[in-house]
Formats: structure tokens, C-alpha cells, sequence
């Protein structure tokens, strides 16, 4: 069966189009200009905090809803392989907790789903690790139970926020926070953060 694509210039002609790719990204931009302005020290600081931790023996564990897992996945791939080619160095331990279906649909189906991270912290967090929650709201129940637990276990706490930073930002030991609501512009924000943290991690390891 043939498809025709029924797309045509209509009310939105190939101008307003692209003045709309234009508003997206460019808008994109000044947020992660803002943000990186006011949260130079505490991306550095975050950076310093998990280096330190890997340093000493410890782990990172990471955890996120939707978007904000595949950046978790995506952070902790990067660390654990690599994240630039031109570096070459030891693998760092670390865990996105969103990637054992088996464990989410258990925990879910057993403790229900704001448990299911909390659940994998209690078993494979210890002193001396660090949680990194990501959420765009600040208010992910699963994500702020999971902190709670970490804290509790004598894990540090760090967190990727937006909004207002919700409940998340008080069981934080150290956050940043997009100002900003839209879960898509929050979570290019998260990435490039990440990134960058990333960057310095190494640097900071004598890995570049």
C-alpha cells in the first residue's frame, strides 16, 4: 500500500517553519547560557564530589522518568566505556538504576513504582557511593524516595533539577536548577550538564 503524505504548506508556510526552528534552539541556547552563568561553582563542585567518590572506591548510582532515564543510561554509559575517544582510561563505576526491567516491573508490580529505585539503592548503595537523581519537575515520587533512602544510608546526594527544584532540592546535598518548566528545554539542559561534569570528572582523575 502506497502512503501519500498529505504535509503541505497550509497556514504554516516553510518560513514560519523555520522561524520556529529558530525560537526552539536559539531559546535552548540562552537557557543553557543562563544556567551555566549562575551554576559554574556547582557544576565544578559535582564534577569534584564524584571524582573523589570514584577515587576512594565508590560508585554512582543514577536514576531518572522517561527522558530524564535515557540520560541517566546515557551519563552512565558514558562513564563506565568512555565518553571522548581521545581519552584513554580505566572504566568508572557507574549505574543507571532504570535498565533491569526485571527489577522495575518486580518492584512495581510488588512495591509499587514510586519503590523502585529506593529498592535498588537499598541494595547496591553504600557509604561512601553517591545517588545522582534527574528530574525535570523536582517532584518525581520514585526519584525523591530514592534520595530519601540514600541519605539514610549514608550515600551523598546530588541532583539535576528543573522548575523550582520541588521536593528533590531538599534532599539534595548539592543541585542544579533549570529555571524553566518545559520537560524538553530542562532535559537538553540536564545532557549538556552532564557532559560537561563528565569532562571535568576526567580532568580532574588525570585522565586528560
Amino acid at each position: 500500500m502506497t502512503r501519500h503524505c498529505k504535509c503541505s504548506e497550509g497556514s504554516l508556510g516553510g518560513t514560519r517553519y523555520e522561524e520556529i526552528v529558530l525560537d526552539r534552539l536559539l531559546y535552548s541556547a540562552r537557557l543553557k547560557e543562563s544556567v551555566a552563568r549562575q551554576n559554574s561553582q556547582a557544576v565544578v563542585a559535582m564534577a569534584r564530589m564524584i571524582a573523589e567518590t570514584f577515587g576512594e572506591g565508590g560508585k554512582l548510582l543514577l536514576c531518572g522518568n522517561g527522558g530524564s532515564a535515557a540520560d541517566a543510561q546515557h551519563l552512565a554509559a558514558e562513564l563506565t566505556i568512555r565518553y571522548r575517544s581521545s581519552v584513554n582510561r580505566p572504566a568508572l563505576p557507574a549505574i543507571a538504576l532504570s535498565t533491569d526491567t526485571s527489577a522495575l516491573t518486580a518492584g512495581g508490580n510488588d512495591l509499587g513504582f514510586d519503590e523502585v529505585f529506593s529498592r535498588l539503592v537499598d541494595a547496591l548503595g553504600c557509604k561512601g557511593d553517591l545517588l545522582f537523581g534527574l528530574s525535570t519537575s523536582g517532584n518525581s515520587p520514585n526519584v525523591l524516595k530514592a534520595m530519601e533512602t540514600a541519605r539514610k544510608r549514608g550515600l551523598g546526594t546530588l541532583a539535576l533539577l528543573g522548575g523550582d527544584g520541588g521536593a528533590i532540592l531538599r534532599q539534595a546535598d548539592l543541585s542544579i536548577v533549570v529555571p524553566h518548566t518545559g520537560a524538553d528545554r530542562v532535559q537538553e539542559c540536564h545532557i549538556a550538564l552532564g557532559h560537561v561534569i563528565i569532562e571535568l570528572i576526567e580532568k580532574m582523575m588525570g585522565y586528560d
